[in-house]
């Protein structure tokens, strides 16, 4: 992974992500793009006719907000080891974060968006999940560094998602010190743990399987649980392996992950 993608919002979960953007560029010796993107159409506003206005106020405001936050963290990446640049843009947040995603290997957002602005959207990694042409990795708010080498876990289910984020989390799964394979309930008959073991083992990745009981509890405890039991501090998973408006509806891993995971999640679609 060579180039990282990192959202820059003034949000009190900025600091976690950044040095987890941070940690992920030294560990890969890669370089860091701070996208900073501002939905300006969000100061529209509309009279009774019809006709649009600006609320010059309120965008004049956010401008030099923006400014503000730009060169503390610019001040900030002057005295970091890693290579990075920026780029500012005026859209919304999470089509212009996947639209970057193109020339990206993952993309670093937050669990959730707790702008002090409540007129921007709040929902951008469950949303950037589906769209990201990369790997997006989800940093719970809490988290202050991630150590890329230590113990990874990695969900499979046999689902083309699970796959599609184990391929692409190849190059930091070879600097964990342990990987660990897990399924919840019965392991896939067409497509076993093993065959994912064989095929991380063909990259260089050595790997543990373990099957947990479907009924030890809902599966994003189970993971969690594992997760914290091993000292891994980061899953790789494919993510919504199931239509988003069943997700919504009914509930899902993914879901309830990207709401209460307390470790970092590498997730693709």
């Amino acid at each position: 992974m060579k180039s990282v993608l990192l959202h820059i919002d003034e949000d009190s979960a900025l600091e976690s992500r950044l040095q987890v953007a941070l940690d992920l560029c030294r560990n890969q010796d890669a370089h860091l793009t701070c996208l900073q993107a501002t939905p300006y159409s969000a100061y529209v506003a509309f009279d009774p006719l019809g006709a649009a206005f600006t609320q010059q106020g309120l965008v004049a405001d956010v401008r030099a907000r923006e400014l503000a936050l730009r060169e503390k963290i610019e001040a900030r990446l002057g005295q970091e080891d890693v290579r990075w640049d920026w780029a500012a843009a005026d859209g919304d947040v999470v089509r212009l974060l996947a639209a970057w995603s193109a020339v990206s290997d993952v993309v670093v957002v937050s669990q959730a968006k707790p702008s002090k602005d409540l007129m921007r959207p709040q929902a951008v990694a469950s949303d950037l999940v589906f769209e990201s042409q990369c790997p997006v990795l989800v940093v719970p708010d809490s988290m202050e560094a991630l150590n890329l080498k230590g113990p990874v876990v990695v969900g499979w289910n046999a689902s083309p998602e699970a796959a599609r984020a184990i391929r692409l989390s190849i190059p930091l799964l070879k600097d964990a010190s342990a990987v660990h394979i897990v399924t919840i309930g019965e392991d896939d008959a067409d497509m076993p743990q093993m065959a994912a073991s064989t095929y991380l083992s063909r990259h260089g990745v050595s790997s543990d399987l373990h099957t947990v009981p479907a009924g030890n509890g809902k599966p994003q405890e189970v993971l969690l649980k594992f997760a914290h039991e091993v000292g891994a501090r980061m899953v790789v998973m494919g993510a919504f392996g199931r239509s988003r408006l069943r997700e919504t509806l009914l509930g899902g891993v993914t879901k309830a992950l990207l709401g209460h995971s307390d470790v970092a999640l590498l997730m693709a679609h």
